[in-house]
């Protein structure tokens, strides 16, 4: 079994160096790795920060029955999850690769990050679908059955997510080259097919379905709230609108890179430059891809004038009664709602605000 295993390492290696020939190509790797280590340890804090504070506003008003608050806190819960797995592909990065954690980590690290990554993905699909039934449904069974219908399609999302990332981490080995790396290591005779397959897979269901189901319902979210003439439609409308921006700019050059790379040699031809030019960015769009770990808490709940009215009520239950009396002197404490609570211009006075269309809309 050793001897099949080195056997097949060689073979792969050796298809490797005859398909990508080495060119001379003035590019700084030092400066990349300076550039990573910043966008991993941005990305990293703010998601971190963000991710912690959704779930910790969502669990806070988890008796606050609302069209989106499930999806958005499991979504966080996912997004925690590829957050904890950066520190991991930051070192690895910055030590070319070396992977240090040994062969058990090697398989579970990459399988909890795709497994979140997959969840992340369909808990923002299912509530772009979920926000535009709730606006427009007349359904009496889905009036009736919303909740149970939300709880069940976050199981299923979570099972799913599960199972998708299989196929990949199967083949994840540890493999002692000159340092130890973790990399994919298909059967040398379907080393292509897997390899594509593979890719295929991920880009399919992960960013293509997704993507398109997110974009239809999403326009015809906006489409409906711009029939409704509020003075606050335009705001709701551009917000939308990054949404869609966002997860596209967040996946697609990622897929459209992994998928040239793993096409090259085999399938299609790109010359020494190019490829070398590909390698190089891959990293950096393969970090700049876990941006969305930062941007969904904000665009989804810090934008939110529902989410900043739960925050609010949150912090609220820590002040000592006595601080709250001082602050408000001679007015009674205001009592928690389904609804935002906002600050006026008036000092000192705090108004409830009924944001329904807002709830279901943000």
């Amino acid at each position: 079994m050793a001897e099949e295993s080195i056997h097949n390492l060689t073979d792969i290696l050796d298809f490797l160096n005859s398909s990508f020939t080495l060119c001379s190509v003035d590019l700084d790797e030092g400066v990349k790795k300076v550039f990573l280590f910043i966008l991993y340890l941005v990305t990293f804090v703010l998601g971190l920060a963000g991710n912690l504070l959704v779930v910790w506003v969502n669990w806070q008003s988890r008796k606050r029955k609302s069209s989106i608050n499930l999806y958005i806190l499991n979504m966080a819960v996912a997004d925690l999850g590829v957050v904890f797995s950066l520190p991991f592909w930051m070192l690895e990065a910055m030590l070319d690769y070396t992977w240090l954690w040994g062969k058990f980590l090697c398989k579970f690290t990459h399988y909890f990050y795709f497994a979140n990554m997959f969840s992340s993905i369909y808990f923002l699909t299912a509530l772009s679908v979920d926000r535009y039934l709730t606006l427009t449904s007349s359904s009496v069974f889905w009036q009736q059955n919303q909740q149970k219908i939300r709880k069940a399609l976050c199981i299923g999302i979570w099972v799913i997510s599960a199972i998708f990332p299989i196929p990949e981490v199967f083949h994840m080995q540890q493999v002692d080259i000159i340092d130890p790396e973790c990399m994919f290591m298909a059967p040398f005779e379907t080393y292509d097919e897997w390899a594509l397959a593979v890719t295929l897979m991920t880009t399919v269901l992960g960013f293509l379905i997704p993507f398109f189901i997110i974009l239809i319902f999403n326009v015809m979210t906006a489409c409906h709230i711009r029939k409704s003439r509020r003075p606050e439609s335009s705001r709701h409308c551009r917000l939308i609108y990054a949404y869609i921006l966002t997860f596209l700019l967040s996946w697609l050059p990622y897929h459209s890179i992994q998928i040239t790379l793993v096409l090259h040699g085999s399938y299609i031809y790109l010359n020494c430059h190019a490829t070398a030019v590909l390698y190089f960015l891959y990293d950096v769009i393969d970090c700049i891809s876990l941006f969305h770990c930062m941007a969904n808490p904000i665009l989804y709940n810090i934008f939110s004038k529902d989410f900043r009215g739960r925050f609010m009520n949150a912090v609220v239950k820590y002040i000592p009664k006595e601080k709250q009396d001082n602050a408000n002197p001679g007015e009674q404490s205001t009592s928690i709602t389904d609804h935002s609570v906002v600050i006026t211009a008036e000092p000192a006075i705090l108004t409830n605000v009924v944001h329904v269309s807002e709830d279901k809309v943000m």
